[in-house]
């Protein structure tokens, strides 16, 4: 039942990306719409009380997150307090000690940060990592760069036809593929998975032209690729990208809008 709502929330998403404000009523007519076409009716008791157990789970998840990092701000304080002291006293036991300390929490803050904004299946950024990490808090570009939005235009297709574990295998293939393949030209590259079946890269370092021309060929020896399954499944999946610019301080919704349109078009 999550998979299936996190399916509904972004194809919602998806389509109402180019709106300048997002009104509660205008989201939730376009989420009724969307549930229906997965086949989940809303009125269903059994769905509203699976609804309410997912709002609780990601409640608690954000509620432990917060606790954390409410515990981890005061071992900091606490931290502090002891290091001016150890220092005055030349306590090398309690600066050790506190060493240690410092080192525990920096792996808790890692693997907090790693839950919040990391993908799941491909250990890629997520679309929270975008918003609340790579852009600044108006959603601008900190820094100037190129953006590709590569999408595997018929996932839904394949899920469908030959199920989810496949679906993924391949998810999981064609991120490793575009990290390895951008990692082999020495491309400095960000990448988040922004839907089910599409990802976002970011490069800062070359020109458009540059980029264009390698994800061509990229796209090139993806649609070339078949990929098997131990139960002996063929598939080749298709493939479809965009390439935007972008500057530093300017909207990530417009380059967005942008991309997703010309995804549409193409």
């Amino acid at each position: 039942m999550k998979k299936q709502l996190k399916k509904i929330t972004d194809i919602t998403i998806n389509e109402l990306l180019n709106k300048d404000v997002i009104m509660p009523s205008i989201y939730f007519e376009k989420f009724n719409k969307n549930a229906r076409t997965v086949n989940i009716n809303l009125e269903d008791t059994s769905f509203v009380k699976e609804l309410n157990n997912i709002l609780i789970e990601d409640f608690n998840s954000i509620e432990k997150y917060m606790n954390e990092i409410e515990k981890n701000a005061s071992l900091i304080r606490n931290a502090v307090k002891d290091t001016q002291n150890a220092l005055l006293n030349k306590d090398i036991d309690t600066l050790t000690d506190i060493y240690s300390q410092m080192t525990k929490l920096e792996k808790e803050v890692t693997l907090l940060n790693r839950q919040l904004f990391v993908d799941d299946l491909t250990s890629s950024n997520n679309r929270k990592w975008i918003y609340n990490k790579f852009l600044n808090k108006k959603a601008e570009f900190k820094k100037s760069g190129v953006c590709v939005l590569i999408d595997i235009s018929d996932f839904d297709y394949i899920n469908n036809e030959y199920g989810t574990l496949l679906a993924n295998n391949l998810i999981i293939f064609i991120n490793n593929f575009l990290k390895e393949s951008l990692k082999d030209e020495n491309f400095d590259f960000k990448i988040a998975r922004f839907f089910d079946s599409q990802f976002l890269i970011f490069i800062e370092d070359k020109k458009e032209k540059e980029v264009s021309n390698l994800i061509f060929n990229i796209k090139q020896l993806l649609i070339n690729t078949t990929l098997k399954s131990k139960a002996g499944l063929v598939l080749r999946a298709d493939y479809k990208y965009s390439i935007s610019k972008y500057k530093e301080n300017e909207d990530s919704k417009k380059i967005f809008e942008q991309l997703f349109y010309q995804i549409k078009e193409e």
